[in-house]
């Protein structure tokens, strides 16, 4: 029984978050400005959650501290990026689609623990990474400028789940070396702190009110919590990521129900399916 309810609180917070985010760019950002500072004020309330990590684990620092802090400066850099590009392009990509091309990350992550970490990189996660590509060419047509050139949001939105690959390495390089929480704690307080950066130098806000803010932030806390519930019940990180890899279809029917989203339903989940394949095959 823990286990299905792990499985039911990630499926809904996993899909309630982008969906939301997706949602509040649509309505309540008509230019699409000031998302550095919107990732920045959301990114500081996931910070902020995260300290109920400590009631699971003390704070604890162990290992080389040049390490910790390039490390962290790493998570910090890359997060930003993938933070900003990410709500820069959610308003001009759909949730679904989203959903497909953020998973870049996957392969991004394999290719860098196989250099970095000592990981090995097998044929069938060379194949997955394949079908997870034609998937995202499948699913994209809205957004090709050519053959295989995309336009800049769709580019965003891809670079974002790049650097998001590089940020679960040194962030897992984190937690191998000082301990689970404080080297997530490490990672969303860099990330935090670079935004802030960011956003202090360009000197921008945004439009959204603090409400917006809040549940935002809180939404994108509960999803985080939910994968590493999910993980810690259930045991099997290859299982776990195996069946919420389903998600991403998940994500186009939810947005065609609540966002309105079904232009070229059938195309983008046979493409989904694709990908979802794809990504079994990295698992």
């Amino acid at each position: 029984m823990p286990q299905v309810l792990a499985y039911i609180f990630y499926f809904i917070a996993a899909s309630a978050a982008p969906l939301q985010r997706r949602w509040l760019a649509k309505s309540k950002n008509i230019d699409n400005v000031g998302q550095t500072a919107f990732a920045f004020h959301i990114t500081l309330v996931i910070a902020v959650l995260g300290l109920t990590l400590l009631f699971y684990q003390p704070f604890s620092v162990k290992g080389n501290t040049l390490q910790l802090t390039l490390l962290s400066f790493v998570c910090g850099i890359c997060g930003s990026i993938s933070y900003v590009f990410l709500h820069t392009a959610q308003k001009y990509v759909e949730a679904g689609v989203t959903s497909v091309v953020s998973n870049i990350y996957t392969p991004i992550t394999i290719l860098l623990a196989t250099i970095f970490l000592n990981e090995r990189l097998t044929l069938l996660q060379l194949a997955g990474t394949t079908l997870l590509l034609i998937g995202m060419l499948v699913v994209s047509k809205k957004h090709r400028t050519g053959k295989f050139t995309f336009d800049k949001y769709f580019l965003m939105m891809l670079l974002s789940g790049v650097f998001l690959g590089v940020l679960l390495v040194a962030e897992r390089s984190l937690q191998k070396t000082t301990g689970f929480t404080t080297g997530t704690l490490l990672s969303w307080w860099a990330t935090c702190l670079c935004l802030g950066l960011f956003t202090w130098f360009a000197g921008s806000n945004h439009p959204y009110s603090k409400k917006d803010v809040v549940f935002t932030g809180t939404l994108r806390f509960f999803q985080n919590l939910s994968w590493i519930t999910l993980v810690y019940i259930v045991g099997n990180l290859s299982f776990v990521s195996a069946i919420t890899t389903f998600k991403v279809i998940l994500m186009f029917i939810a947005g065609a129900l609540f966002l309105n989203e079904r232009e070229d339903l059938p195309r983008k989940i046979v493409g989904s399916i694709v990908a979802i394949t794809g990504l079994l095959l990295m698992k």
